[in-house]
């Protein structure tokens, strides 16, 4: 197998519900503001129950970056998704928040199995994604 999932998962709906409620509790511990940067990283086989890095799911990734991505508009967050060691932790990022903050900017794009499937679809969904 190339660890790579390819099975429709049954539990998104609660997938979504804990991602939101994970997103409460991080705002309200770090007393996010508008404007700050949440920086998120995340395992699609972890959350399947499995060992990281043996089952990326596509979906997996997909329901949780659009939930965080979601959440974050709404509070007017900037979302930053942590690849994983493939892609040396870079983060996923709007390049207006880049700019805003100063951070430098190196070119790649993540992948299912080197980048993760949270940080390749928060890359897919924002309107200027950098790196």
């Amino acid at each position: 197998m190339n660890g790579i999932s390819e099975e429709k998962y049954t539990h998104i709906d609660e997938i979504k519900e804990q991602t939101k409620a994970v997103f409460d509790e991080l705002v309200e511990q770090a007393k996010l503001e508008e404007g700050d940067i949440l920086v998120v990283g995340c395992s699609s086989s972890e959350i399947a129950s499995h060992r990281i890095g043996s089952y990326s799911s596509a979906e997996i990734g997909e329901a949780v970056a659009q939930t965080f991505l979601n959440c974050c508009k709404e509070k007017k967050i900037y979302l930053a998704a942590q690849c994983c060691e493939h892609l040396n932790r870079a983060i996923i990022i709007e390049k207006t928040a880049a700019k805003e903050y100063r951070l430098p900017m190196v070119n790649v794009v993540p992948k299912l199995k080197a980048g993760g499937s949270f940080a390749t679809a928060v890359y897919a969904a924002l309107q200027a994604p950098v790196q």
